[in-house]
């Protein structure tokens, strides 16, 4: 099993700020953008419905689950239906007049809906930052959003782990599929806390924990029987797997699909250990847990394998928890002051 491979890298990656890799990643990527006037109305239905729908759930999902998550949620989902759309929702009905907030989207990346519903709602500015700059693609949307809305866009090189921002300077914090590659846990609760207003929220939705079912981006691509792969494997067994980029392209089109496996991109931690960095510095509003519907089915399916994490001392929560799909808001005071 790779256990100790996966402590040692967390204690490798954790201690110091990750630095930005250098030069202009346009030329890597396609351009991938698409302008959209108006939210969908799938998604407002889903925002005004998910709270509500996770409610009446709850019963079913926590008889599913079987276990306890081992700290204070509001909601849990199966997989993640209705699970981000009940954080937005939380959030929106908590917000002063739009048109006074000034936003941060870490991990921006080509101005999709992240940045575009903010710009939707008249906000007063929206900042995007990426670990990999774009600027070449950046300088080629940013006419075209201000063409479409009023609202000033910027985007720059950053990490959430050291934000290129004054203190208290942003009403809001949004993120999704972020946390779960961030390193220095710490160090990005504690700059997005900086950057905030006093009241200022945080919404953060992030997963696959790296624990659970395919938390690798990658291994799920084997089966459901490889699912856990990424913990169960020795260690060379499991380089020669996500390496093997003929193997993604046929089962996947996509030959880079290891790519964050093969530079071990992830935190490493546990949902508990998220709850934890972000305790230090805000008032934890509204959690909502995702739980790996693959997960439940390995469990029932493969219960040798599911015993063997187990008997490792991986905590059956751990392997069942997919995400988290947290509101934080930062206090009126420095947590921890008088």
């Amino acid at each position: 099993m790779r256990l100790e491979e996966i402590r040692d890298a967390r204690a490798r990656t954790c201690r110091g700020i990750q630095p930005l890799p250098e030069g202009d990643f346009s030329g890597s990527v396609g351009i991938d953008f698409q302008l959209r006037p108006r939210e969908s109305r799938i998604r407002r239905l889903k925002r005004l419905i998910a709270r509500l729908a996770l409610a009446l759930s709850q019963a079913k999902a926590h008889e599913q689950l079987g276990v306890d998550i081992p700290f204070p949620t509001n909601l849990i989902a199966l997989g993640e239906r209705f699970a981000e759309e009940s954080a937005w929702s939380y959030m929106l009905a908590r917000l002063p007049d739009m048109r006074r907030l000034s936003v941060l989207i870490p991990g921006c990346y080509m101005a999709g809906e992240d940045i575009q519903f903010w710009t939707r709602q008249g906000v007063q500015r929206v900042e995007g930052i990426d670990v990999y700059a774009l600027n070449d693609h950046w300088a080629k949307l940013i006419p075209k959003l201000r063409a479409q809305w009023s609202t000033p866009v910027f985007f720059r090189q950053g990490s959430i782990e050291n934000i290129p921002f004054a203190d208290d300077e942003f009403d809001v914090i949004a993120s999704a599929a972020v946390l779960e590659h961030v390193r220095n846990l710490p160090a990005m609760a504690a700059e997005t806390a900086r950057v905030l207003k006093p009241g200022g929220f945080a919404l953060h939705s992030f997963g696959p924990l790296y624990y659970c079912f395919g938390a690798d981006h990658c291994i799920g691509a084997y089966g459901l029987e490889a699912g856990y792969d990424h913990i169960l494997l020795a260690e060379e067994d499991y380089r020669r797997k996500i390496s093997d980029r003929p193997f993604f392209e046929r089962a996947t089109k996509n030959p880079d699909l290891g790519f964050w496996a093969v530079n071990g991109q992830f935190s490493f931690a546990v949902g508990s250990e998220y709850i934890e960095v972000f305790r230090k510095h805000f008032d934890i509003e509204y959690v909502v847990a995702m739980i790996s519907t693959p997960g439940l089915e390995y469990r029932k399916r493969f219960p040798d394998k599911w015993a063997k994490l187990l008997n490792a001392g991986v905590g059956e929560a751990d392997l069942l928890l997919k995400g988290l799909s947290v509101v934080l808001r930062k206090p009126a005071r420095t947590k921890g002051m008088a």
